[in-house]
């Protein structure tokens, strides 16, 4: 008990800092730092561990992964490719309700940092024509904008989620994918509910052609095809399609590095170091194994500490990263040996992401909300009943797959 006590201190002190805003990074150093010294670890050990974990194989590939995926994203909008993907399906749909989901889930598949407020330009036309309020414009941009981290390699909660587990994104992408069906229909439901049908669509001069969206698209695709179909590492996968982009369109070397300066996100790196020292020192005070033992004779069903742990980190931090990176190295160990292991993964990962949506913290809904200058209040109304969904879709998978 007094082990659950320690590590509840430490839990707390993580959520804590990160509330007063201190950066995600930060707050798991300390956290990792009191850990070691909660567990009576001599400092020189302490420091040893978190080293180890960023010299390990997972974490240096996982670090790749992501500075390869944000600089592919950065590349992609520096080339015009993004604008004229938007511009394609703009010109190709032909209901404007269908249009204005559409582009914040198109804006979705890379994971751009504030990335709502990048679509909530593009939704105006449409929702003005439809007359929406304020508030279900901001739930429409806001919820099409995350449809797709449940599944896509893209998104670092993803991949930083499969190596802690120690599965393939794949594997665990296609266990998430009823929960990205069940936003997809929760987003239609809540979003639309009562909104008539408009055959008008945005007129736009001179845009791409349905040949010329697909072009546009295959750097994605191929980078996807290789991952998913050919079990490419991410960092090699992104690392040849950043290749071929610049071979195919001719990027120079001004463009080069401007998107390598504005990709180059220290903050996320710093903080994927630090999750996956947090997790070495938690392994090796051994502290864990004790704690699982006892939350698992407590009574307190496991399912229950599975869904709450997730969800308050990804409340407290608005990120999606942090979530993953707190729990999940406390939960993995309680259900290791389960059979359905992976399930329960899948609830604890759908819950972080479910807190994460619903954080007053996230920099997503802070943007659109002002953008649209909508009242909070009347965003969650729409916003709280999907996501319970996405918890009870997991619930579902848990217990029933």
């Amino acid at each position: 008990m007094v082990e659950l006590l320690k590590i509840g201190i430490v839990f707390l002190i993580i959520l804590l800092l990160t509330f007063k805003k201190v950066k995600l990074w930060i707050s798991l150093f300390i956290g990792t730092v009191l850990l070691g010294f909660l567990f009576s670890l001599p400092v020189k050990t302490i420091f040893v561990q978190i080293f180890m974990s960023i010299l390990d194989e997972r974490t240096l590939l996982l670090i790749g992964s992501f500075m390869a995926i944000l600089f592919f994203s950065t590349l992609l909008k520096e080339t015009g490719r993004m604008k004229e993907i938007l511009d394609g399906f703009r010109n190709i749909l032909k209901d404007i309700r269908v249009v204005i989901a559409l582009l914040p889930a198109i804006i979705g598949l890379m994971p751009i940092i504030g990335g709502a407020l990048v679509s909530a330009p593009m939704v105006v036309a449409g929702s003005d024509e439809l007359n929406l309020s304020p508030e279900r414009r901001t739930f429409i941009n806001y919820w099409f904008r995350h449809l797709w981290e449940y599944i896509l390699p893209t998104y670092p909660a993803l991949v930083l989620a499969a190596t802690l587990v120690g599965v393939p994104v794949r594997d665990l992408a296609w266990i998430n994918l009823p929960l990205t069906l069940i936003a997809i229909v929760g987003g239609i439901l809540f979003g639309f509910w009562g909104i008539s049908k408009s055959k008008r669509v945005l007129k736009l001069s001179g845009a791409p052609s349905a040949w010329r969206l697909i072009i546009n698209l295959c750097p994605l695709l191929f980078a996807l095809t290789l991952i998913v179909g050919f079990q490419v590492e991410l960092v090699y996968a992104f690392g040849l399609t950043i290749l071929g982009m610049v071979i195919f369109y001719q990027i120079g070397w001004p463009s080069l590095l401007k998107g390598f300066k504005e990709s180059l996100n220290i903050e996320l790196l710093l903080t994927v170091a630090a999750v996956m020292g947090f997790k070495k020192v938690l392994e090796f005070s051994q502290a864990i194994h004790i704690i699982s033992a006892v939350l698992s004779s407590s009574g307190v069903p496991l399912w229950l500490i599975t869904i709450l742990v997730p969800l308050i980190s990804g409340l407290i931090t608005g990120m999606t990263v942090a979530p993953i990176g707190i729990s999940f190295p406390i939960l993995i160990p309680l259900f290791q040996n389960d059979p359905h292991f992976l399930n329960y993964m899948v609830l604890a990962f759908a819950s972080g992401i479910s807190g994460d949506l619903l954080s007053p913290f996230h920099l997503c809904l802070i943007l659109t909300k002002d953008y649209f200058r909508a009242d909070l209040r009347g965003v969650y109304r729409f916003l709280w009943i999907p996501t319970a969904s996405i918890i009870g879709g997991a619930l579902l998978i848990t217990f029933f797959r």
